[in-house]
């Protein structure tokens, strides 16, 4: 395997309520955001200390921060990932006027943006 800093690719809810990507470290969201059609302000990486965090943005966007720390586990990894996945649902739930969604509904969303995550993770540092 080998490591290369790469632009993160973008995911979409199967409603097409909101799209979400990963980046791992500041130059990596800086070029995104570069990139980005409707220009977001720029910020900070992982800002208020947070060892994962995501963003919205007003565009219908949502941009995971994790880092990309060496001694992390790769549950430790997944973990967290779940839990900016848990976060995106919620937005999407709120999005879609979605109050009482079904468990297999909630459960296979969950399921998806996590799956999408992982990918992510793996594909932003470079790992085919």
């Amino acid at each position: 395997m080998t490591k290369k800093l790469r632009l993160p690719a973008w995911h979409e809810t199967p409603f097409q309520h909101m799209r979400y990507t990963l980046v791992t470290n500041q130059e990596q969201l800086d070029k995104l955001l570069l990139k980005m059609a409707s220009k977001p302000k720029l910020f900070e990486f992982l800002e208020g200390g947070a060892s994962a965090r995501v963003n919205f943005l007003p565009d219908d966007s949502a941009i995971v921060q994790i880092s990309n720390q060496t001694d992390w586990t790769i549950n430790q990894i997944h973990s967290l990932l779940t839990h900016e996945a848990m976060h995106i649902w919620q937005e999407i739930k709120k999005r879609m006027g979605e109050e009482n969604p079904s468990v297999e509904f909630e459960a296979y969303s969950i399921q998806l943006i996590t799956q999408d995550l992982f990918y992510l993770y793996d594909w932003s540092l470079g790992y085919d």
